[in-house]
């Protein structure tokens, strides 16, 4: 699709559908850019109510942003990672 509108006279069923179309072309060039990266899975242990606010978390940002759960993971661990100092406090103070 080239970003043409919908004529005025085609209604909303038609801005609907290039409004799907143009998601769905979003879409697909975000899981083409992340076949080009070099991307992994990782298993790791939790207590569950950890990982469900953590599932709920990705789900709210996914469904918000319209970006690709990959992409909410990055940003999720990348402020993780800027503030490793706070989570090892943390981690030291419930292990005292």
């Amino acid at each position: 699709m080239s970003g043409e509108q919908p004529p005025p006279e085609a209604g909303p069923l038609a801005e609907t559908t290039a409004d799907a179309a143009a998601d769905a072309a979003a879409a697909d060039a975000a899981r083409a850019a992340a076949r080009g990266r070099a991307m992994d899975r990782r298993s790791w242990y939790m207590p569950r109510e950890v990982a469900d606010a953590l599932a709920s978390a990705v789900e709210e940002l996914h469904f918000t942003t319209r970006r690709p759960k990959h992409v909410i993971m990055t940003a999720l661990v990348t402020v993780a990672l800027e503030h490793l100092g706070d989570v090892r406090r943390r981690v030291e103070e419930a292990h005292h």
